[in-house]
């Protein structure tokens, strides 16, 4: 949970072992978050050696980061979060955190603690949000035969005349 500080009047989290301020964690991610590139592909190249506190990775992702995008969530009806507009800013601060925690406690991004963490916000915040498949429909018939007939007739057109052009 994230509670008022008179002191500084910012929000901070209340986790066990955990006293960071919000707005320090948000600058820290926006400076740490450099590019959007595909390097993350590379990174058992890059990151030899760097062990995964996985543990830790899994207690603060859900503690600190799932704990933030939960309070968000709350503030958004449950008919409106099948709105992409509406939870696109808590679900990109989610995914920010998330990687900013990976890289802090050396694991690669995404990687199964991650993923599972997802998995678990979308069964909880997003499981009425299944869209209805639209049956495909047929085109109807006049429109089919127009476009059918129509190559087809260009055919011995072209056919007719690449002959004639081959006689001259």
């Amino acid at each position: 949970m994230m509670k008022h500080n008179a002191k500084d009047s910012t929000k901070r989290a209340n986790v066990p072992g955990l006293d960071v301020n919000a707005t320090t964690f948000e600058n820290y991610v926006i400076r740490n978050v450099v590019s959007l590139s595909e390097n993350f592909q590379d990174q058992e190249i890059v990151n030899t050696g760097r062990h995964c506190l996985e543990d830790w990775l899994e207690i603060y992702s859900h503690s600190y980061c799932g704990l933030i995008f939960q309070m968000e969530m709350m503030k958004i009806s449950t008919e409106d979060r099948c709105v992409l507009a509406n939870i696109i800013r808590p679900y990109n601060n989610l995914t920010l955190c998330l990687e900013d925690l990976s890289n802090g406690f050396s694991c690669y991004y995404p990687n199964p603690t991650i993923q599972e963490l997802f998995l678990t916000i979308h069964s909880k915040f997003f499981i009425n949000c299944t869209t209805e498949k639209i049956p495909f429909e047929d085109a109807p018939q006049g429109l089919v035969i127009a476009l059918t007939l129509i190559p087809v007739s260009i055919i011995p057109v072209l056919v007719y005349l690449v002959v004639f052009k081959s006689k001259v």
